[in-house]
């Protein structure tokens, strides 16, 4: 990184204490603040990327041939008990977080 000479030590000041908050916020943050950020829709982001999960996983568990899958856990157990109560879960989720919020 270049080195920048500053002669005036009030800016030197202002531009270290601008570096101590922003290293600061980084270590708040942790490892999930790192990849979603933080703010108003953090929750919604998480939520997301367990849905998306979800139905990537069941994707793959329905295009996979049926050799593969097991003989006790077919596709209509992987979308009847897994795929459609943890989406519905989640679709109850925001909607009641979404009521909260504008005090319903």
């Amino acid at each position: 990184m270049n080195k920048i000479e500053i002669q005036d030590p009030r800016v030197a000041s202002k531009i270290i204490a601008a570096n101590a908050e922003n290293e600061k916020r980084k270590a708040e943050l942790g490892f999930l603040g790192k990849f979603y950020g933080s703010g108003e829709n953090v929750r919604l982001y998480i939520v997301g990327t367990i849905t998306l999960g979800v139905l990537l996983i069941a994707l793959v568990y329905t295009l996979i041939p049926d050799q593969y899958r097991s003989p006790d856990f077919g596709l209509k157990e992987m979308w009847t008990l897994v795929v459609v109560p943890v989406e519905s879960t989640i679709i109850g989720y925001l909607i009641g977080s979404r009521s909260k919020e504008n005090g319903g």
